[in-house]
């Protein structure tokens, strides 16, 4: 059989953590020579691999949730069968595993020892990956923020609240909006560039995406919070004006395809930003640098 080269994996949002672990395993070394990532790596806090024990635990409990307390047992069910027991038990994901076979150690030890693959990578995040609201959980005063700091960090919140202040209402709606997008998926993807950049022997390069989408063709609807569009209930209060690209909201213009999404009142420069996003990607698969004539390096 004639071996592939040149394989470049391509992937988003939970798809790119995956793709972190992918580049971490023993089993994909050698498979692939290029990496293309948006917004997240499998580094704490984004769902980060579990301990084997833990997994276990996690996959006993489950199954004796849905009446199946046998691994035979399960097998036995259709994957339609599984996918309806899951959707039914509420259950949001499972993480990645150390089983010792795809993951033999965590993320950041795997890269820091130098075993990951040695593969160029490309990867950035959006400047708003999750609103700031997610992490005050309420208005964006003085007081509910400090609050909230303390309670994220007892020990260090004179620190946090150095690094994201809080002089005005304003201020404090950016740094909730960079701490909330730090802790969610900015910070573990950064990571995973930081430690690979420093334990390979491979270019790699960062991007940080933030063009604002236009406004939505119908008012009914509002923007869902990774990707998509949700019905804009009447008795829902005003979403807040954007200050920034959300989280999946950079998919379609890396994809080229702005022409088939209809929801939004594209314009010239809309196209003029995915023409160029698709071209420093492209130019990474085919030569592995983003960059060429033409373009802002």
């Amino acid at each position: 059989m004639e071996t592939l080269k040149k394989v470049t994996i391509s992937s988003e949002s939970a798809g790119s953590i995956g793709t972190s672990q992918q580049m971490a395993s023993p089993l994909s070394k050698n498979l692939i020579e290029g990496i293309t990532s948006e917004s997240g790596g499998g580094i704490n806090p984004t769902m980060a691999a579990v301990p084997l024990k833990d997994a276990e635990k996690t996959g006993l409990d489950f199954a004796k949730s849905i009446g199946y307390s046998t691994l035979s047992e399960l097998r036995k069910l259709s994957t339609r069968e599984v996918y309806e027991l899951y959707n039914r038990s509420k259950k949001f994901g499972f993480p990645a595993v150390l089983d010792g076979y795809f993951l033999p150690k965590s993320l950041p030890e795997i890269l820091e020892s130098k075993e990951q693959a040695m593969v160029l990578l490309l990867l950035g995040w959006n400047s708003v990956e999750i609103p700031g609201l997610a992490f005050t959980k309420g208005p964006y005063t003085e007081d509910n923020y400090i609050n909230k700091v303390k309670e994220a960090y007892p020990k260090e919140y004179e620190k946090a609240l150095e690094l994201y202040p809080h002089g005005s209402e304003k201020e404090i709606e950016l740094s909730a909006t960079a701490l909330a997008s730090d802790r969610f998926i900015s910070y573990s993807t950064w990571k995973w560039f930081d430690i690979h950049r420093k334990n390979s022997n491979q270019p790699v390069y960062r991007y940080l995406y933030s063009k604002l989408r236009p406004p939505l063709v119908d008012k009914t609807l509002a923007s869902g919070l990774a990707g998509g569009t949700v019905a804009n209930e009447s008795d829902n209060p005003p979403a807040p004006k954007a200050v920034g690209a959300a989280h999946a909201c950079e998919i379609e213009y890396c994809m080229g395809n702005l022409h088939l999404v209809k929801n939004y009142s594209w314009t010239a420069d809309d196209f003029k930003v995915s023409k160029e996003m698709m071209t420093y990607f492209a130019n990474f698969i085919k030569t592995g640098n983003p960059n060429s004539e033409g373009l802002p390096t």
